[in-house]
């Protein structure tokens, strides 16, 4: 019987409107931070594995290890149960609502509590989120934590800053560099498809939650490719040709085809004539965290294929950690000159040939 359906589709109408396809979340109800919230709970819940490659994040595993004793983090090693709350509301008159908890047990006993508040994806924060996650750990408003260690993580558009060390931040594009790293692995048919789905959800390949617009900029790299590499430094110049907008991520075509083989955090963009060698000494006399690759880059540049004499410059400043591999090696259709932008969606889908946002 219905030997020949070997396809279906899954339509949900909101507005008097569909998609052709939709998925999981979109039967989520609430606004968009809220089903991204869900959505994200939900994966701890579905894939062990997911959820392994989150507490792999390097700052993660830092602060669990200075934060449990020996023991405890023995037993959090071995423990044998975790309890994924969604919204878990305080007890007491002042009710406030934790996004995201993750309980640990060791045979019945709690050895850490995470706790997660998840930001919308689009927004920059103006509140101050020290004092909401200060209310998270605190027992009078979740009294059966009171005793466990509590690790509490702000997932936000950007990094932010906080005075204790059991307070993490994380960008959304470091949850999205685990989720292209659990996809990486041989996971079951079920959790493959509602990673994925969720994937696309939150980069935006469902246009009706377009989290993300046109933020990677792709440039040939020609021959600084190994400088850029080796500096996570990238200039060009500041010339109306070279006009890009300011993108989130930067990538660098190789030669013979345009191969992309990572997307780079931009982390500044400094404009200046790097054959000035007053500026050079204010750059050194600086407080820039970057100042000393920098002028490493611009040192060896200069005695390779150089600078135009006296042009002025625009130099990427690249993050040396935030960064997200593409181990398919993208690559445009046509390996075109000058800049190309590229939807994050796009790039991230895994299809060896890429198609271009716009120049």
């Amino acid at each position: 019987m219905l030997k020949y359906l070997n396809n279906a589709v899954f339509r949900l109408y909101q507005t008097e409107k569909s998609k052709y396809k939709s998925s999981l979340f979109d039967l989520i109800d609430g606004d968009r931070e809220t089903k991204q919230t869900k959505g994200l709970a939900y994966l701890f819940n579905l894939s062990s594995e997911f959820l392994i490659e989150f507490l792999s994040i390097d700052i993660i595993q830092e602060v669990i290890k200075k934060k449990l004793s020996k023991n405890e983090f023995l037993q959090f090693l071995t423990c044998d149960f975790l309890k994924v709350d969604a919204e878990m509301i305080s007890e007491g008159e002042e009710k406030i609502r934790r996004d995201i908890t993750l309980t640990f047990f060791h045979k019945s006993k709690k050895v850490l509590v995470l706790i997660i508040e998840a930001k919308n994806i689009r927004l920059d924060i103006k509140n101050n989120l020290e004092e909401q996650l200060e209310r998270y750990v605190d027992p009078k408003y979740f009294p059966h934590d009171e005793h466990v260690p509590k690790i509490a993580v702000a997932l936000t558009k950007y990094k932010q800053s906080f005075k204790t060390e059991s307070f993490l931040s994380l960008t959304w594009v470091e949850m999205i560099q685990v989720l292209h790293q659990t996809l990486q692995l041989n996971l079951d048919s079920t959790k493959s498809i509602v990673l994925t789905d969720y994937y696309k959800f939150i980069t935006g390949v469902d246009k009706g939650m377009n989290y993300y617009e046109k933020e990677i900029l792709s440039v040939p790299a020609g021959k600084t490719f190994e400088e850029i590499s080796k500096y996570h430094i990238h200039a060009c110049p500041d010339i109306p040709s070279y006009n890009y907008r300011d993108p989130i991520f930067i990538t660098f075509r190789q030669k013979s085809g345009g191969v992309m083989n990572k997307l780079y955090k931009i982390e500044d963009i400094l404009i200046l004539v790097p054959e000035n060698l007053s500026v050079l000494k204010d750059i050194s006399e600086s407080d820039f965290s970057y100042k000393d690759r920098l002028l490493a880059y611009i040192e060896e540049r200069k005695n390779g294929h150089g600078f135009k004499r006296n042009d002025t410059y625009r130099f990427y400043i690249l993050s040396e950690s935030d960064h997200i591999s593409l181990s398919h090696n993208p690559r445009p259709e046509k390996n075109n000159a000058g800049g190309w932008y590229y939807t994050l969606s796009e790039m991230l889908s895994g299809r060896q040939v890429v198609f271009t946002d716009s120049k």
